[in-house]
This record gives C-alpha cells, structure tokens and sequence, in this order.
C-alpha cells in the first residue's frame, strides 16, 4: 500500500516539475540572481514538494504552493550565501570575496530598459525583491505575500511600498522624459 501512495506520489510530483518547473525558476533566479543557484534551487523545490506532498491541498491551485516553497527556499540561499560571503573572508580565503557578476557598478549606462530594471530590481534587499516579484510579476496578493514570506499583510504593503521608491528613485535617470521620448521614437 505503501508503495502505490509513493509511486502516485511520483506521478504527481512529477507532472508538477514538467508543468511548473520553468516557472519555479524564473522565481527563484530572480530572488537569487545567479543561474546555477537557481537550477539548484528548482531542484530543491521540488525535492521538498515531494517530501511535504502530503500537505499539499489538491483543491488548491498547485503554483501558490510551489512559489511559497521557492521564495522561502531561496531567501535562505541568500541568507546562507550572505553568512559564507562573510565568514569565509574572515577565515583567509580571499578568492570568495570577490564581487558577484551582479554586484556594483550601474549597468544603465547604454543598456535596455529590461536591464535596468533587473539591475534595480537586483539592488533591493532580498525580502523586498521577492515581494515585488510575487506582487508584480506573478500577480499575487499581499494576503498571499505576507504568507510565503513569514509577513503581516499591513508588513508587505510598508515593505512594497519602500521597494517601489527605491525603484523609481533607481530608475528616475535611466527613464526620464527626454528618454521616453527618444524610446517612443
């Protein structure tokens, strides 16, 4: 009995990585900004859907869930990543505190606005970039926010609304009106 509710289990988890699977991503490299980490954690996320199926609602809608296991997951890579980037330093290896392809500089200067919003988006904190990303791009609501990132809904509106001054104030040179004009033209 066992093994038929471990090999449905399989089936399941299963179809939800071949559905799923390019999405978890795209969310999970946004909140982590690096591609490897991503693919990594796209695998963890559905490792540990397997391990927590049974709490998954089948009435539910498959995605939410998914996306609250990749945000949470992610945020800890990040934090994880923060803690090596500091510790290892301290320890002597030198080579791990070189700067990340996504750290510094500003990337605007001739570039498109896809990437200056990414490279904004990048700048946020991590907490405040998997909000805007949950809020924004997958179109969840700050109920929902509050819920994948361990938030009090009245938290996720304070935290969104800092994120988009910081984002308007990030981009308020890349965007200005002589370069819309010239984008529209």
């Amino acid at each position: 009995m066992d093994q038929t509710k471990d090999s449905a289990r399989h089936r399941e988890v299963s179809a939800a990585y071949a559905t799923h699977a390019d999405d978890v991503y795209r969310l999970a490299y946004a909140i982590l900004r690096d591609p490897d980490d991503a693919v990594d954690a796209t695998q963890d996320v559905f490792v540990r859907a397997f391990e927590r199926w049974h709490r998954y609602d089948p009435q539910r809608p498959l995605r939410p869930w998914l996306h609250a296991i990749t945000s949470r997951l992610a945020l800890d890579r990040l934090r994880r990543r923060r803690i090596r980037r500091l510790a290892i330093p301290a320890l002597g290896r030198e080579a791990a505190s070189q700067p990340g392809p996504y750290s510094g500089g500003d990337p605007a200067a001739a570039v498109t606005r896809h990437e200056s919003i990414e490279a904004a988006l990048a700048a946020l904190q991590p907490i405040p970039r998997a909000a805007v990303l949950l809020r924004h791009r997958y179109g969840y609501d700050y109920s929902e926010i509050g819920a994948f990132l361990g938030l009090s809904t009245s938290n996720v509106g304070a935290v969104l609304s800092r994120a988009r001054a910081a984002l308007r104030a990030r981009l308020a040179d890349d965007f200005t009106p002589t370069h819309r004009q010239e984008e529209q033209a």
